[in-house]
């Protein structure tokens, strides 16, 4: 059987929960570790920069750099961050979108990795 290799630069989300990252360059060797809630990303960051990538089916996701994560989490994740359990009724959310975020963990980088898969 062939198998064909999608050129990681045109893939995009098709499905959520994500089973697996990937950058422009290819695969990314990382393991979901736990659902996070606000108080646990706000220790991840307090710790140090995150890795935050967006993601949404459909859209490639998007990586945001390490350097902008403190103003990210400011702008746009705080307050649009959804509870891990909790239940969501999308016209409560503000401005109609939220993220479910998972912490991701790879061998020998220190740096987490915050998933962040939007819902709308």
């Amino acid at each position: 059987m062939t198998r064909i290799l999608m050129d990681p630069k045109l893939k995009v989300v098709t499905q959520l929960p994500l089973r697996g990252l990937w950058t422009d360059s290819g695969p990314v060797e990382a393991v979901r570790v736990r659902a996070l809630s606000t108080v646990e990303v706000r220790e991840l960051l307090r710790n140090g920069p995150v890795q935050f990538v967006v993601v949404e089916v459909g859209v490639k996701p998007r990586w945001i750099e390490l350097e902008d994560c403190y103003r990210f989490w400011m702008d746009e994740v705080k307050l649009h961050l959804i509870e891990p359990g909790a239940k969501v009724i999308r016209d409560e959310l503000p401005e109609f979108y939220g993220y479910w975020a998972s912490e991701w963990l790879r061998e020998e980088v220190p740096t987490p990795i915050v998933l962040l898969e939007m819902c709308h």
